[in-house]
């Protein structure tokens, strides 16, 4: 959730977090489960599945599946690791929902633990709807991703993700901000990269 929290002091990036989760997977597969567990993360942990210098401070699961064998092994995990919080792997995020198709892909298969991670269209929904100030950047990222071009889209998408009553303006106008940076950051990355092929190009004429 990547919110004010205690444990907020401790970031990880995605390989630690696959590390935690083997570990939690080794846990469960020493108690009598029933069935595999199986989640599904958003937020921040999942942005780090594709963007590597993402790190949040939890991982937030907005599925089914944590029972109480999954966060007293979660807690087990968190013991383990000093700073890690012992709510690094919780479910507060299940109740923050939007109606947009999933698109999961699997992130981590253990053999009592398997993970899936939400696509980019469904972050970037959940992200423009909360239009929270951290969440500024991973939409601007998540833009870039889909090459959405067009103000419409962005629209189309808020209004997909949550029915009218729930929509306000001001998601709107954070959704119509990010778009304009977005665009900004690429024409940026472009001039970036012009002016370093341009050096190189003087620099060999120089030899």
């Amino acid at each position: 959730m990547d919110s004010a929290d205690p444990d907020e002091e401790h970031l990880f990036g995605v390989e630690q977090m696959l590390g935690y989760l083997d570990e939690l997977d080794d846990l469960l597969g020493q108690q009598d489960l029933a069935e595999p567990v199986r989640l599904y993360i958003g937020g921040g942990a999942a942005m780090s599945t594709m963007y590597k210098q993402r790190f949040t401070n939890d991982v937030d699961v907005m599925s089914e599946g944590m029972t109480a064998e999954v966060r007293a092994a979660a807690e087990q995990v968190s013991q383990r690791h000093e700073g890690l919080g012992s709510r690094w792997l919780n479910d507060d995020a299940k109740v923050v929902r939007v109606n947009v198709t999933m698109d999961e892909r699997l992130i981590f298969e253990g053999r009592s633990l398997s993970v899936y991670a939400a696509g980019p269209r469904y972050l970037l929904a959940a992200k423009l709807t909360a239009g929270r100030p951290s969440d500024e950047n991973d939409c601007e990222e998540l833009i870039r991703k889909l090459r959405i071009r067009d103000e419409s889209e962005l629209l189309d998408l808020i209004e997909e993700a949550l029915p009218a009553r729930l929509r306000t303006p001001g998601m709107e106008y954070f959704a119509m901000e990010r778009l304009a940076n977005a665009r900004k950051g690429k024409w940026r990355l472009r001039f970036k990269e012009w002016r370093s092929r341009r050096a190189s190009r003087s620099g060999s004429s120089g030899v």
